[in-house]
């Protein structure tokens, strides 16, 4: 979809729900905070946030609270739920769509020349998380201790931003979910294994629909999810992000030989394809019975009626790697209280259910039940609560991913 930039990561597997602490967070990664407040962020908690933090954020008025966004599939939903946060606490604040790249250069930009940051929140792609906080842009205050509506994170998404542990000072606002969708008007049940899949296509006479891993992102999380149950021993390395391009690009010789032989042996019920679309469109068109997609590509095509009714998105059992950007306050903000209250609402269920309705965009809150809270004609084409919770994976080493999927290519798909 339109969210595209950010990559999420983080430590191998999913983890038990992050309780909320009963004492004050403190700064992450240094003795002192680098944000000015007038609140005192050591006497800060969860349990006394909003009585101490809204009568505060009620009176920094003076300037428009600035909200940059870079996701131009949530514009239109975020700019609403902006004007809802003016409606219900007073407080001015502007939309502000932006490139993801261009708006990080502004903030460190503004950063390094001692000026006044752009914007005061910023919801950006995760891969330039660790450049913005080695920058200092990022305000070092975990907000996923402090905030009410981030008391049930998966902990994976709430420390790690495409592998980099930033210690809760980014919100896992958006997460995405690569699946695999089939068209139950001919499959009945959905193959749960890797293998069970392509065995499948072949007692079936079918096809599986594979996106190009160098020309999708739902086929590179593809060969990324087909390393981890093809080649379990490798975990470790996959999702070791201290390696060097040449440790990387040895991780992917050895970890996807198994992956090459067996989609070497595959390739009869393949159709490979060009893009993420593509792979929908081989569905829609029954050139496939399985595709590899995003949940949220679909979602948003068979929302205009794009995409078959019969089509379901499911998720190995062996789990299927995901996505997601995150949310900071910046740390020069001159209404830091507000930018904080702004936060806490932006991960309120109001606005997560609103945005995984409209956009199919995942929520990372493990306490948010969405069963009955989407239309039923728009839940079918989402992975249920459970299965999704239980089944997806972090990205891998992003240099491991590019080198695989080059492999995947050079070695099955042109031989």
């Amino acid at each position: 979809m339109g969210i595209k930039l950010g990559i999420a990561a983080g430590a191998a597997g999913m983890a038990l729900v992050v309780s909320a602490p009963l004492w004050a967070a403190s700064p992450i990664g240094s003795n002192s905070y680098n944000i000015t407040t007038k609140v005192d962020l050591n006497g800060l908690t969860r349990d006394n946030f909003l009585a101490v933090v809204e009568p505060v954020a009620k009176t920094e008025t003076a300037k428009e609270l600035v909200f940059y966004d870079f996701a131009d599939t949530l514009c239109e939903l975020m700019a609403t739920e902006t004007a809802n946060f003016v409606k219900q606490t007073g407080i001015p604040a502007k939309h502000v769509c932006v490139e993801g790249d261009a708006g990080t250069q502004q903030l460190i930009a503004a950063k390094q020349a001692g000026g006044a940051a752009p914007a005061d929140l910023f919801f950006g792609p995760n891969n330039n998380m660790r450049a913005l906080t080695e920058a200092g842009v990022i305000a070092n205050v975990s907000l996923v201790d402090l905030l009410p509506n981030a008391k049930s994170l998966e902990p994976a998404a709430a420390h790690y931003s495409r592998g980099f542990e930033h210690g809760g000072t980014v919100l896992p606002f958006h997460r995405n979910q690569t699946v695999l969708a089939y068209n139950s008007a001919s499959v009945a049940q959905p193959p749960q294994t890797l293998q069970e899949v392509f065995q499948y296509a072949k007692d079936h006479n079918v096809k599986v629909a594979v996106t190009t891993p160098t020309e999708g992102g739902s086929g590179s999380g593809f060969v990324e999810t087909a390393m981890l149950a093809l080649a379990p021993d490798c975990k470790n390395d996959l999702y070791n992000f201290k390696l060097s391009e040449a440790e990387a690009n040895a991780v992917a010789d050895r970890c996807m030989a198994p992956v090459v032989a067996y989609f070497q042996q595959q390739k009869p019920v393949i159709e490979f394809t060009n893009g993420n679309e593509a792979s929908l469109q081989a569905l829609a068109n029954n050139v496939a019975v399985i595709a590899t997609v995003w949940e949220d590509d679909l979602y948003t095509l068979a929302n205009k009626g794009l995409v078959p009714k019969t089509v379901r998105p499911f998720l190995l059992q062996t789990g299927e790697v995901g996505d997601g950007d995150g949310l900071f306050v910046v740390a020069s903000t001159t209404a830091p209280e507000a930018s904080l209250l702004f936060a806490n609402f932006l991960m309120s269920d109001e606005v997560q259910i609103a945005k995984m309705e409209q956009t199919g965009s995942r929520t990372a809150r493990l306490d948010l039940v969405t069963k009955g809270q989407i239309p039923d004609k728009l839940a079918i084409f989402l992975v249920p609560d459970q299965e999704y919770q239980e089944r997806t994976r972090p990205r891998i080493n992003g240099l491991i991913s590019d080198a695989a999927a080059n492999k995947f290519v050079k070695e099955v798909i042109a031989q």
